[in-house]
């Protein structure tokens, strides 16, 4: 789930930092420890990015410079370089819609942590975003997360939960509704097909779920984490940082890159949240880890590896397909714009994933400093 990811936020203000610098990180590392595989993907190699008008609103990544492994085929990592805009509309969202009342009011630290990840996700995964879009965005992810929180800690009467159908407007979920509105007046059209999938995942979020389960294959565990996890929704949030809506029949040609996208985003996830994950529940852990060690009678080690070769089949058949559609399927510029920006969230899921304190602090020589 979105709660998967949580960060704590740097005690270090950011405020004085260049926009043109990426965000200051703390640790990174790679659960696989793999060799990087050659360079796919050239419409985001470093000297293609500078010449193309949709980056304009991104810093270019590689993230070897900053001492984050990249064992993958995705050359760079884009980011927002409006990051201190998403700061902003994180700390100005929670002052708005979270109860004053210091008896009822979510601890700060907590919220702190899901403001910082709010941040770090909506500049790695939707770095192609203008700064109103990002804004937008990073108040999504936020509410996304409050939600979570109060779903897992039984809370269903938190002013943050999410209604399970998207609805005309009422007092019973004020954190929704302020948002519907920012994301209707934005966009109409994209913002309502936004807000359908944001109410389907709550929903989902609100069922209860094994936390343990037996899969005859990997694909049978597809089935059950990409909606758990939100992958879906994720790629609903990059179409909405896009200034272009798309029609159904836009997005028909390009359902196989969806596909592809949607489980890079969640084995990855899955490969860099296991060793978290493994140390707090050791017995309940439901990660596709966990599954290929099941189904293969292998190693934590292995699996790991097993899973890295997975995902980089994942990247060859994504920049496979996304050839073939630049070649020969996408005349229209939103959708190859689209498709790009699909490419681009997966290796800022990557990106996220590598550097997640959250994740990180379980694995020894993560610390950068």
């Amino acid at each position: 789930m979105f709660a998967n990811c949580r960060t704590p936020p740097s005690s270090e203000s950011r405020s004085g930092h260049n926009q043109s610098a990426p965000r200051k990180i703390l640790y990174a590392f790679d659960p696989a420890a793999t060799t990087p595989p050659s360079d796919s993907f050239s419409f985001i190699r470093w000297s293609n990015i500078s010449q193309d008008a949709d980056y304009k609103h991104a810093i270019p990544i590689y993230p070897p410079s900053l001492r984050v492994p990249w064992p993958t085929s995705l050359p760079t990592s884009l980011q927002s370089r409006h990051w201190q805009t998403a700061e902003r509309a994180a700390q100005e969202y929670t002052e708005t819609i979270l109860p004053r009342n210091p008896q009822q009011a979510t601890p700060q630290t907590r919220i702190d942590t899901m403001i910082d990840t709010a941040v770090s996700y909506a500049a790695n995964l939707t770095p192609l975003s203008n700064p109103n879009r990002l804004h937008l965005l990073t108040k999504t992810f936020l509410l996304l997360f409050l939600h979570d929180d109060a779903v897992d800690t039984g809370d269903h009467s938190s002013t943050t939960v999410i209604p399970t159908a998207h609805k005309p407007f009422t007092t019973l979920h004020p954190a929704y509704d302020t948002l519907s509105r920012n994301l209707l007046t934005e966009d109409p059209i994209q913002g309502q097909h936004l807000l359908k999938e944001i109410a389907s995942w709550a929903s989902l979020s609100q069922q209860t779920h094994p936390t343990h389960k037996t899969f005859n294959n990997l694909d049978e565990y597809l089935i059950h984490g990409l909606p758990d996890f939100g992958a879906s929704l994720i790629l609903r949030m990059v179409e909405f940082s896009l200034p272009a809506p798309l029609t159904p029949q836009d997005k028909q040609p390009l359902q196989s890159l969806e596909s592809l996208c949607a489980k890079h985003l969640l084995l990855t996830n899955d490969l860099y949240s296991y060793p978290k994950e493994a140390m707090a529940e050791p017995e309940t852990v439901l990660n596709a880890v966990q599954v290929i060690q099941d189904l293969m009678n292998v190693s934590t080690s292995s699996a790991t590896s097993i899973l890295r070769l997975l995902i980089r089949d994942l990247e060859a058949q994504m920049d496979a397909e996304y050839t073939r559609l630049e070649q020969v399927q996408l005349p229209a510029l939103p959708q190859l714009t689209y498709a790009r920006a699909m490419i681009v969230a997966a290796a800022g899921n990557m990106f996220f994933s590598a550097t997640c304190p959250r994740y990180a602090r379980v694995v020894e020589g993560s610390r950068l400093l």
